[in-house]
């Protein structure tokens, strides 16, 4: 394994399980934001998908609580205590947890689909496009990448400034490179990518949700519908070439 470049020292302090914890909490703005976010990549999976990968899977909350049938399920990370959650929790029969580095790791191919979520912006910019050339090359031809990250061109980088004042992750120190969606988009089709489509959500619907849970999901569906390039988060899926 080559030597990494993630800002290791940060990303191996947060809590095991700290994410997942977060995610069962079932209030609160950052519940929020973690339960919808997952929820909106699970409604991007084809409905053909049989098998699925998870490029840094932290705890494993994603496959975890998956709400469809999935015959064969991986993720890696390459946190060993977020690994070690994960498996605690999560393993069942055709879901496995390995940790390995997301860009050095030895995959079979084949999958139906790969996501790729919050992990891309860790990564030094020149390393992103090996990254995305090694997701195109473990799905199998017609399968699909669903990532998402943050949107440079919205208020992330405040709330980014906001949250690692106020909280227990520091994520100024976690971030090596922010995209926008023309950004993000293009470097996923210079990967061999097809059909890339592209999509934002979270403009003010989390910091609604302390005050009512249904509120907070009516106004993310309008910010959705009326404002889809000022989300905080950006949502990408794109097809490998059959």
């Amino acid at each position: 394994m080559r030597e990494t470049a993630f800002r290791l020292d940060h990303y191996l302090e947060i809590e095991p399980g700290y994410y997942d914890q977060v995610y069962r909490r079932g209030r609160g703005v950052q519940w929020f934001w973690h339960h919808h976010r997952l929820a909106r990549v699970e409604a991007k999976i084809p409905a053909d998908c049989r098998s699925l990968l998870d490029l840094g899977c932290g705890p494993g909350t994603f496959l975890g609580n998956l709400s469809r049938p999935i015959e064969r399920a991986l993720g890696i990370d390459l946190a060993e205590p977020q690994i070690a959650y994960a498996r605690e929790h999560y393993s069942r029969k055709g879901f496995e947890f390995q940790v390995a580095d997301v860009r050095d790791a030895a995959l079979e191919g084949g999958f139906d689909t790969v996501v790729s979520i919050e992990v891309i912006e860790h990564l030094p910019p020149e390393q992103v496009g090996g990254f995305l050339r090694d997701a195109y090359t473990v799905l199998r031809p017609g399968g699909h990448l669903i990532l998402t990250t943050p949107n440079a061109k919205s208020h992330w980088p405040l709330l980014e400034w906001l949250v690692s004042q106020i909280g227990p992750v520091d994520y100024r120190q976690q971030h090596l490179g922010l995209f926008d969606r023309k950004g993000l988009v293009r470097a996923v089709a210079d990967a061999g990518f097809l059909s890339v489509a592209c999509e934002t959500f979270f403009v003010a619907a989390p910091f609604l949700a302390p005050l009512s849970k249904a509120f907070a999901s009516a106004v993310l569906r309008f910010e959705r519908r009326v404002l889809p390039a000022l989300g905080a988060e950006i949502l990408l899926v794109a097809r490998r070439p059959e």
